[in-house]
């Protein structure tokens, strides 16, 4: 107990904490109010002292269940005793000190049993037995006694007038296995359910982390083989917006192209042309002839041009001994075909 007192941390008395826990866990594991004990525990078979005769014994060594022999009760001393619902983690000492002050033995020589009958109006009603420590050792020995070739578990108890009270230090080491032991299956058994039902609800969550591992992979090798042809689409788009700009750029330019080969198919072999402009439906062309009037004429016959004129005289040029010339002519939008 003393251990229990000394839980302190900072200064702060944990022991309170510390007990109710434990009760906490015994009422779990022992109290009837839970009924795991109920449950699991093997039915508890009680057979009479007195009654222990070469005639009851090979029932009682066949017996498998939790075996509680009666002290008779002549030789218990029952009492009552009523306690606050919160003294409960002090069950012990309470039952103790009342044995004390009430048992007819000395100290040494009482043994004793408790059991909580009743909880209400947040009061506990415990029954408790006093025996003789010489009375409990003398029927403990005649029970192992008897039953020393079978090695059956028992333990001492007494009947009051409301329940079965087991005598404390009197009860068998092994009299608790079979429900620890059916207990520790039951948890591993819940353990396992519990397990395996999380298995199954993580299932879909790998499932789905692997299903989207695996297109993020399809993902990055489409993009490994498609980088290459999205190269080659934006130098496409690239050139693409070029020609959209050289085609916008030219389309204010007339073409000279068609001109120059109407001109070249009616131009004489000795005329030389230099310069050739069109603005609008006017086409200008300067260059050098042997005689430019001609030259004009045979423009003006070609029926290409609505008219043909010379803006300017006619010059000669000594030096290429040709006659400079510069021609207007104005042809029908339809003629630039």
């Amino acid at each position: 107990m003393s251990d229990v007192n000394q839980l302190n941390l900072f200064g702060l008395d944990l022991s309170g904490l510390y007990r109710r826990a434990v009760l906490g866990v015994q009422q779990v594991l022992w109290g009837d109010e839970v009924g795991l004990k109920a449950w699991f525990c093997p039915a508890v078979e009680y057979h009479p002292l007195e009654n222990l005769d070469t005639v009851a014994y090979p029932a009682l060594k066949r017996a498998e269940g939790n075996i509680q022999v009666l002290l008779p009760e002549s030789q218990v001393l029952v009492t009552q005793l009523n306690l606050p619902a919160s003294a409960e983690i002090f069950l012990n000492e309470a039952v103790a000190a009342h044995v004390e002050s009430r048992s007819p033995f000395s100290e040494d020589e009482t043994a004793w049993g408790c059991k909580i009958v009743d909880r209400a109006g947040g009061s506990l009603a415990i029954e408790v037995i006093i025996v003789a420590r010489s009375t409990a050792n003398d029927a403990s020995s005649a029970v192992r006694q008897a039953l020393s070739s079978s090695g059956t578990s028992f333990g001492l108890s007494a009947r009051t007038g409301r329940a079965y009270v087991a005598l404390d230090g009197y009860q068998g080491s092994d009299l608790d296995a079979p429900y620890i032991a059916r207990l520790r299956q039951f948890a591993l058994r819940l353990v396992a359910g519990v397990s395996g039902i999380a298995f199954l609800s993580v299932i879909p969550v790998i499932w789905t982390a692997q299903t989207a591992q695996q297109y993020d992979d399809m993902l990055q090798a489409t993009e490994r083989r498609v980088k290459d042809i999205v190269r080659v689409r934006e130098a496409l788009v690239e050139t693409q917006g070029r020609v959209a700009e050289a085609r916008g750029f030219m389309s204010g330019h007339a073409s000279y192209r068609p001109w120059l080969h109407r001109l070249s198919a009616v131009t004489p072999d000795a005329v030389y042309l230099n310069r050739l402009s069109i603005e609008g439906n006017v086409l200008t062309v300067s260059g050098l002839a042997v005689n430019a009037a001609d030259y004009q004429a045979v423009l003006a016959e070609a029926g290409l041009f609505s008219e043909v004129t010379a803006p300017a005289a006619f010059t000669l040029d000594n030096r290429a001994n040709r006659e400079r010339f510069t021609l207007t002519m104005v042809f029908a939008p339809e003629s630039d075909q």
